[in-house]
């Protein structure tokens, strides 16, 4: 049937060096504006903010430009796109992960209560069952509230995050369009 269109590709770059030094720049960076937002007094509540993904999104689209400008005549596919950035994001995750433990710990012992306070809040404005249910929901938050629950969550986070900004980065940085497999 021709549901499922097969693309004939070469990758042209060495992608795999790109997933370690790129993901662990973007790490640090991504690392880095976090340190600066709590020195300049606004510290994170949630482990994963709309700063954090614009940085994320910068840092890809920046990488992936400087990777395809390495490339014989910059040429590149959407799918290599997609794969380096895929594991820029899983490295930059874990990086991102590893530090936000070591935020919650040490700089920035308040993060749980800022997150519990957080989450209160948005319950209590939002929800629309009974009061127990309410307040059952809001004591497992309470309960599962940790510096390595936040850190393991804002890893994971980045990680889904970087599927979402890997398609629109291949799509905006891609130079050649794939050659559609003819069936045999």
């Amino acid at each position: 049937m021709g549901l499922i269109k097969r693309y004939e590709s070469e990758i042209y770059g060495n992608y795999k060096k790109g997933w370690l030094l790129y993901g662990l720049y973007t790490g640090l960076i991504m690392s880095f504006s976090v340190l600066l937002r709590y020195f300049l007094t606004y510290p994170m509540d949630t482990p994963s903010t709309w700063i954090d993904n614009i940085v994320l999104f910068l840092c890809m689209f920046i990488f992936t430009y400087l990777y395809r400008k390495k490339l014989y005549m910059g040429n590149i596919f959407f799918k290599e796109v997609y794969i380096l950035n895929l594991g820029i994001g899983v490295v930059a995750g874990v990086i991102y992960g590893l530090f936000i433990w070591y935020y919650g710990s040490s700089v920035d012992t308040e993060l749980v209560q800022r997150y519990v306070e957080n989450q209160e809040y948005i319950y209590i404005n939002n929800w629309e069952g009974t009061d127990e249910d309410m307040k059952a929901r809001i004591d497992e938050i309470k309960s599962m509230a940790s510096v390595p629950y936040l850190s393991i969550m804002g890893g994971i986070l980045t990680m889904v995050t970087s599927l979402m900004v890997a398609f629109i980065v291949g799509l905006l940085l891609r130079t050649q369009k794939n050659v559609v497999r003819q069936k045999r």
